[in-house]
């Protein structure tokens, strides 16, 4: 698989949650993800609000699986994978994966863009800059977050996410019993 120069060190990250393959070993059944490289604990207090609500902090999603997307109304490879994100959370509509596309931008772009658009995602503005522990470098980037708090697949850039693979790596995550490696994240 190739990366483009442009995505530098991200390329490697990228790279490595990629090609990981299979857990080293089956895991207990209280700890499924232990085998699996992580980027750090995710930082819960990041502040974030609801599109049509009051500001919270990550706080209020700890202890679940969290797919996060980072992206912006302007940018056009956040525009086209968030088609495919759609089609991945109605595929997981039955598991507690928690979805959050989160724009650093003010309300009135984002909103405009969610009505002309008609997604049904749960979209966030961001309130606080993104903590360094996420390690964004632009958008979009992706991170899932497992119910420990660690992040366990990290992406800049876009990618196709409603395949199968990744579908089985959060429902792995998550805890439903079928996947087992990380997913292949196709540009």
């Amino acid at each position: 698989m190739r990366f483009p120069r442009s995505l530098g060190s991200a390329g490697a990250v990228l790279a490595a949650a990629v090609l990981a393959g299979p857990l080293a070993g089956q895991a207990d059944e209280r700890d499924r993800t232990s085998e699996l490289r992580t980027w750090g604990q995710a930082e819960f207090d990041w502040r974030i609000r609801p599109l049509e609500g009051e500001p919270m902090t990550l706080a209020e999603f700890r202890g679940k699986t969290l797919f996060i997307n980072l992206w912006a109304t302007w940018c056009t490879p956040c525009v086209r994978e968030l088609a495919s994100i759609e089609r991945l959370r109605d595929r997981l509509d039955d598991t507690a994966v928690v979805f959050l596309a989160i724009a650093p931008q003010g309300e009135g772009p984002v909103e405009r863009f969610v009505r002309a658009h008609g997604y049904d995602l749960p979209f966030y503005l961001e309130i606080q800059r993104t903590p360094p522990v996420f390690g964004a470098r632009g958008l979009p980037t992706t991170w899932v977050v497992d119910p420990r708090g660690r992040i366990v697949l990290l992406r800049h850039g876009e990618a196709v996410w409603d395949t199968p693979e990744i579908e089985a790596f959060l429902r792995r995550i998550d805890g439903a019993p079928d996947g087992l490696r990380r997913p292949t994240l196709r540009p």
